[in-house]
């Protein structure tokens, strides 16, 4: 291993994620891994990393970053201001840090979660083979102000890389995702259906736990007990206010609020991209 980065400023949250904790749901711990997996997938392949690379996953962006060797990175993601010693660079394409340089994240306009990747990806202890970060289950290492992210020494790349922009993701404001029927589907009222199915729900905040959406209040055709069942990234329950909540990365393995449905896999990293204030609509995939 050899020091690459030194947090210098320490942004909203970031973590590092590889693609995350296979094998140990049965007891309680979830996958974790990146949130938006189309973008963390796009930096290893533009890296031509390992796929299974760690990257680091800022929320929001005011992250800043001193260069302890030189070195060649990807930036992914939420559009973002991102900036070498005050000089703006590109996202989706290859860039180089030599050891001194300052590499800011300021902000992210669209979307909200960026992905910092280096060529051969960043190192960190292995936990129940992972290097995911998940909190709640004190697995792998917090990095705050003060930390050095490590990585590998890597042969350099022959030429710059990136992402044409036409092939990059975008992510809007207004989004629609695949859905199918939850178990829990046909316990709710069919005025409580359709609104979920016809009416549009507003993001209005979270983490990689959960993301909370506000909207038409869901009710159940009558209140009874529900056994706790097997959850997953993308399930979509809804608590006694009757507002739903989206499970995220790092959502609990199991759960007793009904399950009224859950997000297909491939449009998950649109729904990690939300902002605050930003607007979901369901479309009802059959089985």
């Amino acid at each position: 291993m050899k020091p690459l980065l030194l947090i210098t400023k320490q942004g909203v949250y970031g973590s590092l994620q590889d693609k995350g904790r296979f094998g140990y749901r049965a007891f309680g711990i979830p996958l974790s891994g990146p949130m938006d997996y189309v973008s963390f997938q796009a930096a290893q392949l533009i890296l031509q990393n390992h796929h299974n690379q760690t990257s680091f996953e800022m929320f929001v962006g005011g992250f800043e970053f001193e260069a302890m060797a030189d070195g060649v990175y990807v930036l992914t993601g939420g559009h973002g201001v991102c900036m070498i010693n005050d000089a703006a660079i590109e996202m989706w394409k290859t860039f180089h840090l030599t050891k001194g340089d300052r590499l800011t994240i300021k902000s992210v306009s669209q979307g909200s979660i960026i992905y910092l990747t280096p060529l051969g990806g960043f190192t960190s202890k292995l936990q129940l083979g992972s290097t995911s970060y998940l909190s709640q289950g004190n697995l792998g290492m917090v990095h705050a102000k003060g930390n050095i992210l490590y990585g590998q020494i890597a042969s350099p790349l022959k030429y710059n890389r990136g992402l044409y922009a036409p092939y990059r993701p975008t992510f809007d404001n207004t989004i629609t995702v695949r859905i199918f029927k939850g178990p829990h589907f046909h316990l709710f009222t069919g005025e409580s259906q359709q609104q979920f199915l016809q009416n549009p729900f507003q993001f209005s905040g979270g983490n990689r736990m959960g993301y909370y959406l506000k909207g038409p209040v869901l009710q159940l055709k009558e209140m009874k007990e529900i056994l706790s069942e097997a959850t997953q990234f993308g399930s979509i329950q809804v608590p006694q206010n009757g507002n739903p909540i989206i499970l995220m990365a790092d959502a609990q393995t199991v759960g007793g609020y009904p399950i009224m449905a859950t997000v297909h896999e491939d449009d998950l990293h649109k729904v990690a991209q939300m902002r605050m204030f930003s607007t979901i609509h369901f479309a009802l995939e059959e089985m």
